[in-house]
């Protein structure tokens, strides 16, 4: 007889017992002869285990057990998840092993990074152990590590920390702290071990910072490039226009592995930092330009002193933005050096920076020490343009627009020329000529969205940095962004709707930050009063039918699984009949209608969905409110399509001076209702104080005028306190005085009623 040896059986049910049921695949271990008595053993099992489901719906396949081949653990016991986490191949006959994914640590938010190295005590982890760390964040009440994750992301500077250091501050706090420690006393303990390095700093003589260390090297190629010279205060000025484009494409250009030569870069390099480092939006390029560009004057420091800033920095110096920003700041201080800003400008001004180091952006007319008007100006940090800019190709024939500044400035490195709107217009509808551009670049007093002659040193740069705050723009000029977005739109009769009501209230809006996402919610009961007040009440100018209305499932739900208080793992949960339970999401479509003009119907179907059971971190929760929210979810979709509120959803809202000028509008706007409403309110006081009076007088008893007095007294006295809150001095005396006379009203009806008595 033939000696028995491990065979493992996976049973794999078809696609669509799988849709009606929910099956999975199982697999199991048996000990057999040959392949065929396995087979037929793991058959009977099966029925044996699952008496109610039909063995042909699924297909047995049988391989033997070898070295390096996954098999599930137990003898003769059906898993159902080990083919889960172990796909079957079909070109090798048998499941295999699917390595996990490791997870990029930097890119981890820092709560989740402190709950890693305290899980884990490193930072290199695979995707299959991110949930076990992430779990000590939902369970930080419970758990000693949880405890510690709360004290690292209290304490701000061991949270600001390198990971290495982290990872000594937790091994401190496991050997201070007692298991049942919480997180007040571990920030506590955190603070100790702070003292310790620094006491042991001080013991073996002051240490250097990474800053000290870089500011000491870059001091010393400077000296070893020119030994026994003293450096000038100035050097020669660039061959190119220098902006801040062009200060993107050196500190890119620096960033070349090679060497490089400041103001004769080669064009591979250039090339390279254009694709590689500014194209791919790298990121040690990125957080180095935004730095840079808060520090005064940058524009006005050499090439040289920008290549040796960024050649010099410490390796990885551009993950912490504090310690790159004091590196720069120090640097700049002790080995800044400016151009000579009295060297002629290069004749040509159309060289690109191509031929040299980068591409040249818009001109900036040098500042002088003596302007007294630029001297001012310098000192402030520059303020970047504002959208819509417009620009013709390099071919001279297209057109373009860029919402943002850097749209633009990509477009004039690549060849291009900024225009004015009406040119852009003009070539848009086809009647530009010369005298449209000469008319265009006619010097304004004003002119909208800042547009200045590049070519006329008289006036600014448009972008030049101003001392005045931009925050809130000045109350006559609150339109202009709104003025250009309806000329933008046109004058079609088609729009006319949407220009009516793309304008929105921000006192009904709301900034939605978290999670990932960040944009502008509008109140929906805003946008449905907007819409009555276009069509008329709903249900006669306007109104919806629900078309669809169900529920969608989702992702499986899951359970956690704990020995004893360790956390170890998650179960797929099941319902009484063995299939999956999922996520439920509401789903509901609509068709949304409305009249124009009383006779025109017109229709729009839109879709809202919200959803109703799902896991959280407390457990499953059920959301009563779904169709309410998806039938508001849907109708503010369907109204958004006629143009509601149509500069939110257009991004307009992201721009902070648009959203500033239309606070200003809106608020000049609802302070008239409000003091159209308060004048009103005061009539219809003062009448019903009328009435009320004459009544009192008429009244047959005396609790007839205490109930009467008593009814207008409390009204008074809302409004009394009302005025108060708004410091509304005139109106609560004109109030208290009403009172007072209500007083001496009702006192002489008392005593009239009680003399008649």
């Amino acid at each position: 007889m033939s000696e028995k040896t491990p065979h493992i059986v996976c049973a794999f049910p078809d696609k669509e017992f799988i849709s009606e049921t929910g099956a999975v695949p199982l697999a199991i271990v048996i000990y057999a002869a040959n392949e065929r008595a396995a087979r037929a053993k793991a058959t009977m099992l099966f029925v044996d285990e699952y008496p109610d489901a039909d063995d042909s719906r699924f297909e047995f396949r049988v391989y033997q057990s070898a070295e390096g081949i996954p098999e599930p653990g137990g003898v003769e016991a059906w898993n159902d998840t080990f083919l889960t986490e172990h796909p079957w191949d079909e070109e090798l006959g048998h499941p295999v092993m699917v390595l996990p994914e490791s997870v990029n640590f930097e890119k981890l938010s820092k709560d989740l990074q402190n709950a890693v190295m305290v899980k884990y005590d490193r930072t290199t982890i695979t995707k299959d152990l991110l949930p076990a760390a992430f779990e000590l964040l939902q369970d930080e009440a419970s758990t000693f590590d949880g405890h510690i994750v709360e004290a690292l992301n209290k304490t701000p500077f061991v949270d600001s920390m390198w990971p290495e250091l982290k990872i000594r501050a937790i091994t401190w706090v496991r050997a201070k702290c007692a298991s049942n420690e919480q997180w007040p006393a571990i920030k506590a303990e955190l603070v100790n071990w702070k003292k310790a390095q620094e006491a042991e700093r001080n013991e073996h003589g002051s240490a250097k910072s990474i800053v000290d260390i870089a500011r000491e090297n870059a001091a010393q190629k400077t000296l070893n490039a020119a030994p026994g010279k003293a450096e000038s205060k100035l050097r020669p000025a660039r061959p190119y226009k220098h902006t801040h484009a062009t200060l993107d494409q050196e500190i890119a250009s620096a960033l070349w592995p090679g060497d490089v030569t400041p103001g004769n870069v080669d064009g591979k390099i250039y090339r390279w930092a254009k694709s590689d480092v500014i194209g791919k939006d790298r990121e040690d390029w990125k957080r180095i330009s935004m730095s840079l560009r808060t520090q005064e004057n940058v524009l006005r420091y050499d090439a040289q002193t920008i290549f040796d800033l960024v050649r010099d920095l410490p390796e990885g110096i551009h993950k912490s933005p504090a310690v790159l920003n004091n590196y720069i700041c120090e640097f700049l201080s002790e080995h800044g050096v400016f151009e000579d800003e009295n060297q002629p400008a290069p004749p040509d001004k159309t060289a690109s920076l191509e031929d040299t180091t980068a591409t040249p952006g818009p001109v900036e007319p040098k500042l002088h020490d003596h302007e007294t008007v630029a001297g001012a100006l310098e000192t402030a940090a520059p303020v970047e343009r504002t959208g819509p800019f417009y620009f013709l190709c390099a071919d001279g024939e297209k057109i373009g627009r860029a919402n943002k500044l850097p749209g633009l400035e990509k477009a004039v490195a690549e060849g291009g020329k900024e225009i004015s709107q009406e040119e852009y217009q003009a070539r848009k509808n086809g009647t530009f000529t010369a005298d449209t551009r000469e008319s265009a670049e006619q010097p304004q007093a004003t002119p909208p969205g800042n547009d200045v002659d590049q070519n006329d040193t008289r006036h600014e740069p448009v972008n030049a940095p101003v001392t005045t705050s931009t925050k809130t723009p000045a109350p006559d000029s609150f339109v202009v962004r709104a003025d250009e977005l309806e000329k933008e739109i046109g004058d079609s009769e088609n729009l006319g709707l949407w220009k009516s009501v793309m304008r929105t209230n921000p006192r009904y809006t709301k900034d939605l930050t978290g999670a990932g996402f960040e944009g502008t919610s509008i109140n929906a009961q805003y946008m449905i009063m907007r819409a009555t007040e276009k069509f008329g009440p709903v249900g006669s100018g306007w109104g919806f039918e629900i078309l669809e209305d169900k529920m969608i499932p989702g992702a499986p739900l899951t359970e956690k699984i704990f020995e004893g208080q360790k956390f170890v793992g998650k179960r797929i949960l099941r319902d009484g009949d063995g299939s999956l339970m999922t996520e439920q999401n509401h789903y509901l479509k609509i068709r949304l209608w409305y009249l124009i003009e009383c006779d025109v119907r017109g229709e729009i179907e839109a879709y809202g969905s919200t959803p109703y059971m799902y896991a959280t971190k407390n457990g499953v929760y059920c959301d009563s409110e779904v169709h309410k929210k998806s039938l508001t979810d849907a109708i503010k979709k369907a109204l958004s399509h006629l143009g509601f509120s149509a500069d939110v959803w257009l991004g307009l809202y992201d721009d902070p001076g648009y959203k500033a000028e239309s606070h200003i509008e809106f608020g000049i706007k609802d302070a008239s209702d409000r003091a159209d409403d308060s004048t009103r309110i005061r009539e219809e006081l003062d009448e019903r104080f009328k009435g009320n009076v004459e009544t009192m007088r008429k009244a047959v008893s005396q609790n007839e005028v205490s109930k009467i007095a008593s009814s207008l007294t409390r009204t008074i006295a809302v409004h009394l306190k009302v005025a108060k809150e708004t410091a509304d001095s005139e109106y609560a005396k004109y109030l208290e005085g009403r009172l007072r006379r209500l007083e001496e009203v009702k006192a002489e009806c008392l005593r009239e009623l009680e003399e008649a008595a």
